[in-house]
């Protein structure tokens, strides 16, 4: 197989209450729309849970307490929007909510079609991050889902599929394995980019994997992780 006909694996691990994981998507989103070989990339979202088990609770304060004062948190906060702004998201951190998204996961895993599970994806987002509502909650959950066109049916099948946290536990025993948060971007199973890289970063990782270039080597930016979110 030669360099112009070479397929491109991509596998993306993120959460939706991840401060940085929707500026990292559309970054990697704007490098891959310019990219002159997109048809050749296979785009796998893959789960991660950064609060499992976490009751749902202002960011705001889930970021005082990581931090341990004030200050620290504005400074990770005033870094995030002003790094959204530049790709055009808008971040609203005095609704945002950061919990266990186990039932958002599980939704997005049960869509088969890849572009609905795009839409739904990017609907989470920004039903999170931008207008303040829950995504914790399986009746907002379930609105949400409904305005991509997902029926409260096919929601209420995907909540009693046992086998769904399974499959979203594996994704998170994946990720572990090679690096410790997300947003984390692994390209053809070679190196990997971790954080909110900027657009040149990944328009570069896309063209080396084209060529086929496979180093052991890795670019790393702003990443959330278990312990918190860096600045």
């Amino acid at each position: 197989m030669n360099a112009e006909s070479k397929s491109i694996t991509i596998n993306v691990w993120s959460d939706f209450v991840c401060p940085w994981c929707w500026i990292a998507k559309r970054r990697f989103e704007m490098a891959l729309a310019d990219f002159e070989h997109k048809d050749l990339v296979q785009v796998n979202y893959k789960a991660f849970r950064l609060a499992a088990g976490q009751k749902a609770a202002p960011i705001k304060q889930v970021l005082v307490q990581k931090f341990g004062n004030e200050q620290s948190a504005n400074g990770m906060i005033q870094a995030v929007v002003a790094n959204a702004r530049e790709v055009g998201l808008v971040y609203n951190f005095d609704t945002m909510l950061f919990g266990d998204t186990t039932k958002a996961h599980a939704l997005v895993k049960a869509v088969d079609d890849s572009y609905t599970k795009m839409v739904l994806s990017e609907r989470l987002y920004e039903a999170s991050t931008t207008d303040g509502r829950s995504i914790f909650e399986e009746s907002s959950l379930a609105e949400i889902a409904a305005e991509v066109g997902i029926s409260a049916s096919f929601v209420q099948r995907a909540w009693n599929d046992e086998a769904l946290p399974s499959l979203i536990a594996k994704d998170e025993k994946e990720a572990h394995e090679i690096a410790n948060g997300v947003p984390l971007f692994v390209f053809n199973n070679g190196f990997y980019i971790s954080g909110a890289q900027t657009v040149d970063a990944f328009k570069q990782a896309l063209q080396r994997m084209h060529l086929d270039a496979i180093e052991a080597e890795s670019f790393q930016g702003q990443t959330c992780g278990l312990n918190g979110c860096d600045n």
